[in-house]
């Protein structure tokens, strides 16, 4: 969600100072996408607003940047400890098959593509989620074997 202040920032200088995407997008420090959006969202709150292109738009500021009516939450993942438990497994075997020099060891995306063939094996296990979460899963798993040893 876009803070309201930065959504103020981009159309005072969009509608009113009149620089650039490019320019607005450095000052602010948002992508260039982002600032375009904003743009478009005000552009259509002036025409809801049915204000006329002489209009005075900085003192209807208000009305037109309005906060965001989405409000997301992100829920994290509840993994079990069945889940848990075969991902560090999974992670320990690989490190020890890499440790010893071995071919078969695997990297991140080929232990992840492993562990979704699992869901068939084990229908309990969850596995609906992405892998840079997995990664960062590894990554525990990982700073905690190179901290206590295997």
């Amino acid at each position: 969600m876009i803070p309201l202040d930065k959504k103020r920032d981009v159309f005072i200088l969009w509608f009113i100072k009149r620089h650039t995407k490019r320019e607005i997008s450095r000052k602010v420090n948002m992508s260039r996408g982002t600032v375009d959006k904003i743009i478009k969202e005000c552009q259509g709150r002036i025409e809801e607003l049915n204000l006329t292109f002489d209009a005075d738009l900085f003192s209807h500021m208000d009305e037109i940047v309005v906060a965001s009516s989405i409000q997301r939450k992100r829920k994290p993942y509840k993994l079990t400890p069945d889940t848990i438990s075969l991902i560090e497994e999974m992670v320990l075997n690989n490190e020890k098959l890499a440790r010893m020099g071995s071919e078969d060891a695997k990297n991140i995306i080929e232990l992840f593509e492993g562990f979704q063939k699992q869901k068939k094996e084990k229908p309990n296990l969850i596995t609906d989620f992405s892998i840079d979460y997995f990664y960062k899963l590894v990554r525990k798993i990982k700073d905690k074997i190179h901290e206590e040893g295997i």
